[in-house]
């Protein structure tokens, strides 16, 4: 985890600092922003910060996060105030939209992602974001810590190069926002499904000879082909200044603030998804220990799973088989009574908490022997016609995420060996999918945990699921399990 140094200071005038909540002078339409940076391996992203005016006590309020486009680049940190930011700051915008607006800034030769602007085609999604993209991130993260923001109402919006930010943003972490607006840019359509379930809002001028629109138009059309409705605006005769439409009175600002962040909406597209990829007699299996045993319980994230499959793919078969206390070599010793005389076609496999968490009274997994016992566990499963494997990582054993859990340095190698053996049969016969739940909790706590609590988010007790865990961890498995449904198929 990446811990930024964040230095908060305000934009300084003759007088002296500018109070947070002092109007700005007329000639000094910029004093409101305050301008703050982040530092992190090496690098440096400076950002600028609108706040509500007045701020008041006890009261969270909605944040945008803005992705400027190329124009904007620099190292004065106030370029990238020109077309959106400043229109957020005026009088009538202040009363009507009382919102933080966050602002960072990508250096002049560097950008949020490595997309080509100009090309109708895309490009697959980047295995790592940029720098810069790294950055705003962290400022996001930051002012989510330091100031009464509304998380359930965090707004994505970017233009031109920031419109193939917010998409790739909102592509790699879906959860963190209750809408997004690109404009004039692009994504990978091939990874559109990441964003079933979030309100997507996208503009785009016909004419524009910066960004083709067919950039956009990909976008929204792989996300009808998903069953999704995106607030598609294609402003007919415009060119590459769509920006002056979509920001303008009656343009997306309306349609986001309406906008709220909703998990069960999430996991609603998520298991439609999963039922679409399934046969109509799929038998899924999820295999585990007591997260997996209390996820088959009213409301647990077998349950959820187990009740959205009824409704849409009625003949399949979901066969719990958690068991409290449960390792690796538990799972060896009853996988084929439990799971393989049942003949599932898929079997999700989370496993690894208390391989970790029972090393604390010597009862734990050796290291030397997870990952063998997981080969094999996942080897005798496949030997079976027909079955594919889906490897949850371990979640967490604690959720804080800037002051050290206990056990994670051994969660985190228990964790790399369970997605080395999922790489290590990339090329078999029956490639194995991976649910990467450690690095999703990890992610989603750095911006939610805003007190680094280590506990009461994702989990009950720092490693059993509350209900918001439950919710989150169906959704992942419902993409992981959709995933290797449509894996099967493209091999068969």
């Amino acid at each position: 985890m990446i811990s930024p140094v964040a230095t908060l200071a305000l934009v300084a005038t003759l007088q002296g600092p500018l109070p947070p909540n002092t109007p700005p002078k007329p000639q000094d339409p910029d004093a409101l922003f305050l301008a703050s940076k982040v530092e992190f391996d090496g690098h440096t992203l400076e950002y600028r910060l609108l706040t509500p005016q007045p701020m008041r006590a006890g009261e969270r309020y909605p944040l945008i996060l803005f992705l400027h486009g190329a124009g904007e680049r620099g190292a004065d940190n106030t370029k990238q105030l020109t077309h959106f930011p400043r229109r957020m700051a005026t009088p009538e915008r202040l009363a009507e939209f009382p919102c933080f607006v966050l602002a960072p800034q990508c250096a002049s030769d560097d950008r949020w992602t490595l997309d080509p602007w100009g090309s109708t085609t895309s490009r697959p999604l980047d295995a790592q974001p940029t720098a810069p993209m790294q950055g705003a991130m962290l400022a996001l993260q930051e002012v989510a810590r330091t100031y009464p923001v509304d998380l359930d109402r965090i707004y994505l919006t970017g233009l031109s190069m920031g419109g193939y930010g917010a998409f790739q943003l909102a592509l790699r972490h879906s959860d963190w926002f209750a809408a997004v607006a690109p404009v004039c840019g692009g994504g990978d359509e091939r990874a559109a499904a990441a964003l079933a379930g979030l309100p997507v809002s996208v503009w785009h001028g016909d004419q524009d000879g910066a960004v083709p629109v067919e950039r956009s138009q990909q976008m929204v059309a792989a996300l009808r082909a998903l069953g999704e409705t995106p607030d598609y605006h294609e402003l007919h005769g415009v060119g590459h200044d769509a920006w002056n439409y979509a920001y303008a009175d009656g343009g997306c600002l309306p349609w986001l603030f309406a906008q709220r962040r909703d998990p069960a909406r999430r996991l609603e597209a998520a298991a439609r998804l999963m039922a679409d990829a399934f046969g109509e007699e799929e038998r899924v299996a999820f295999l585990g220990d007591s997260i997996t045993q209390a996820g088959a319980t009213p409301g647990g994230y077998v349950d959820l799973l187990r009740t959205a499959l009824a409704a849409l793919k009625p003949k399949a078969v979901v066969i719990p088989a958690g068991v409290s206390g449960n390792k690796i070599n538990d799972l060896l010793a009853r996988y084929e009574k439990d799971i393989v005389a049942q003949a599932p076609t898929l079997v999700f496999i989370y496993i690894g908490i208390n391989d970790v968490w029972h090393s604390q009274s010597g009862r734990g997994t050796p290291r030397d022997a997870f990952a063998p016992g997981l080969e094999a566990l996942c080897q005798g499963l496949e030997a079976a016609p027909g079955t594919r494997c889906v490897v949850a990582t371990a979640s967490v054993i604690g959720e804080r995420t800037r002051r050290p859990n206990e056990l994670d340095p051994m969660l985190e190698d228990f964790v790399q060996m369970t997605r080395d053996v999922v790489a290590s049969a990339a090329s078999s016969p029956s490639p194995r999918t991976l649910c990467d739940l450690r690095r999703a909790f990890v992610d989603h706590l750095e911006l939610f945990n805003v007190s680094d609590a280590e506990q009461g988010l994702l989990t009950r007790d720092k490693v059993h699921l509350s209900p918001a865990g439950n919710v989150y961890v169906a959704t992942l498995a419902a993409r992981a399990l959709r995933a290797a449904a449509l894996e099967r198929v493209s091999t068969r």
